[in-house]
């Protein structure tokens, strides 16, 4: 907001930024770094106002500074400012008390909270109607370059009237009347930001600020654009110095056009609802270590009460929590060292079982080991159905079921380490088209399994992609136990990573398929293996291969992860994600063209409104040309 009078009183809404990326989801540890760190914040989830970090302004700004230097119309009362609902509730009322027309609310961290660089972000949905003006912002603790604006001001959110677009500046230069600004806004072509709730925010650094809404980066401003007059050798002033939170919902003003009673046409009351405000700033935080000590990975437990025993420790830090999953599903977390959980009364059957070390600055580390509980679960696909035929399917996503069930290798440890290290199959980064991984270190003796739906009875078509640096190698692939194509040999092609593809005929019978690939000679790679249906009984199967999509990676996930699809020509995609009530929570492709080939989209963990979604079970749904699948995927806190 701008001000008009000097040594005004902190003015206009700064926008906090958005929300730190604290890990990556399990199955992998988040990097040593500098990183966004939440240093503060409030949720506004207790029934009253935290004391202890805001003060409400109270009246007209009046003798020294009447309507706050804005000519603003309402009077302040800590009255209009409460809790309800996990809110923050800032109310604005036509009601006259003490010669004024309005009465709304507006509270500070003046001298109790102030923050010299970082992430300032806020959820929020904002009041609208003629002659609101919402606002987030940040003044500085101490004038230490002089009166308003010399010592700085900055906007994160402002919004007027019908908030069909909002604003973030920064105020600098002089002491007024030698002050000017400079900012930038954002629209949604026409919508209002008071419909739904969306996150603004902030990324302040020394030399540059950063404003965002729902994450969408809409302004930069750097220190070679800002600068105080009263110390023209200090480029980074005056935001160098610690700045206090401000959030009003003034009623006229300056910047609403409206500086009369007569032309607020708002209907009030109005309410500015907002959910949270979060700081963070960017702390040097090293990766925790965690360790699984028992039991060990790989092992047979007997079924019934099973004692996960885990070992973390923090280099910079301390460890808050160390949490115990199987799978995607939460089982319990301890707090104090050494760390252990009871899993109770657990069936026979499989289990991956993942301890999550947390330090004090979110950062996090992962082990996962895989258990065989009593008699085992057998063999199941990797998704938990058979991959559909006629489609292609990954090597690296043989059948889930363990050494000696969905698959053998020689040793026990997977070599490349990068996808399902816990199992002994070697799985490595794969630089073919499409990425994603190969199966390697491959000798005779060993197999995988994949259990496959064949949809027509006849003549398929198999592929397999393969890459060998010298000396080639030789499989054979194995229907229901048949040995269907007798032995392939692999070509020399050059490098570990330089692809061609083997063809041969199978004949099938529809339904459920296991097939074996069984290496007879060391010496290659294999990236992923296609089954297409050829002709039947004289009548043609489909010419072209399904959709197929991926598992998610990582999964479970915090806070964000890639979708992947294989799509075997041009289509019409949609892609969206559902909870489990099969309501849409985020729509990532929208009916568009696509081309064929293997395509990939980062869902964020948040909404269509932009807020975070809750931590629990979701569902990715690809649609193509009419033909739908889906992806279940876990969202965790």
């Amino acid at each position: 907001m701008t001000n008009t009078i000097s040594n005004m009183p902190p003015r206009r809404l700064a926008a906090l930024a958005m929300a730190l990326t604290l890990v990556a989801g399990l199955g992998a540890a988040a990097p040593a770094r500098a990183s966004w760190s939440l240093v503060w914040a409030d949720e506004f989830n207790g029934a009253a106002l935290d004391a202890t970090a805001w003060t409400a302004d109270i009246g007209t700004g009046c003798p020294s500074l009447c309507g706050w230097g804005n000519a603003e119309l309402e009077y302040y009362r800590s009255q209009n400012v409460t809790l309800s609902g996990g809110n923050l509730v800032i109310t604005a009322r036509a009601e006259s008390y003490s010669g004024s027309s309005f009465t709304s609310g507006k509270i500070t961290t003046r001298g109790k909270k102030s923050f010299l660089y970082g992430r300032m972000e806020m959820r929020a949905k904002l009041p609208v109607g003629d002659g609101m003006w919402p606002a987030f912002w940040m003044m500085p603790q101490d004038n230490v370059y002089g009166g308003w604006a010399a010592s700085g001001e900055i906007d994160i959110m402002e919004a007027s009237n019908a908030a069909t677009s909002i604003a973030g500046t920064i105020h600098f230069g002089g002491t007024s009347p030698n002050n000017t600004s400079s900012g930038g806004s954002y629209s949604m072509g026409g919508g209002s930001f008071g419909a739904a709730y969306h996150t603004y925010a902030v990324e302040w650094e020394p030399d540059a600020m950063r404003w965002y809404v729902d994450d969408v980066l809409f302004s930069t401003k750097t220190s070679a654009q800002w600068y105080s007059n009263t110390v023209p050798g200090n480029a980074r002033a005056p935001f160098d110095q610690p700045f206090y939170i401000i959030l009003n919902a003034a009623v006229g003003g300056y910047y609403t056009g409206c500086t009369s009673a007569s032309c607020v046409t708002a209907t009030l009351p109005q309410q500015y609802l907002i959910d949270y405000i979060r700081v963070y700033q960017d702390i040097p935080n090293a990766t925790p270590t965690v360790a699984i000590t028992s039991p060990l990975p790989g092992s047979t437990v007997p079924a019934g009460d099973i004692v996960i025993n885990a070992t973390a420790s923090d280099t910079d830090g301390t460890i808050t929590t160390v949490e115990f999953w199987n799978g995607t599903t939460y089982l319990g977390a301890d707090t104090t060292a050494p760390y252990s959980f009871t899993w109770a009364s657990v069936p026979a059957g499989c289990a991956s079982v993942t301890a999550r070390a947390i330090d004090n600055l979110g950062g996090f580390a992962t082990q996962t080991v895989d258990l065989t509980i009593g008699a085992g679960c057998g063999q199941v696909g990797f998704t938990g159905d058979p991959f559909p035929l006629p489609g292609r399917f990954q090597a690296e996503n043989y059948d889930a079921g363990g050494e000696g069930v969905a698959y053998h290798d020689l040793d026990a440890t997977n070599n490349g380490g990068l996808y399902r290290p816990s199992e002994g199959v070697d799985i490595e980064t794969c630089a073919d088209t499409g990425g994603g991984y190969n199966t390697g270190w491959t000798n005779p003796g060993e197999w995988m399994e994949f259990t496959l739906q064949a949809s027509t009875t006849g003549s398929y078509t198999l592929k397999a992609r393969v890459s060998s640096l010298s000396g080639g190698g030789k499989f054979h692939v194995e229907f229901r136990g048949v040995d269907k194509t007798g032995e392939i040999t692999v070509p020399t092609t050059g490098g570990w990573q330089t692809w061609t593809t083997l063809t041969t005929t199978v004949m099938l019978d529809a339904g459920t398929q296991v097939m074996r690939f069984a290496p007879t000679a060391s010496g290659f790679n294999v990236n992923w293996f296609e089954l297409t249906s050829n002709w039947v009984s004289g009548v043609p199967e489909r010419p072209s291969l399904t959709a197929v999509l991926q598992p998610c990676r990582p999964n479970p996930f915090n806070p964000s992860t890639t979708i992947s699809y294989e799509l075997p020509s041009a289509a019409t995609v949609s892609l969206a994600v559902y909870d489990m009530a099969g309501s849409v929570v985020k729509t990532l492709v929208a009916a568009e063209s696509a081309p064929a080939g293997r395509h990939e989209v980062t869902w964020n963990g948040r909404d269509e409104s932009g807020r975070i979604a809750a931590a629990g079970v979701y569902f990715c749904r690809l649609d193509v040309d009419g033909q739908a699948q889906t992806q279940r995927m876990t969202l965790l806190k």
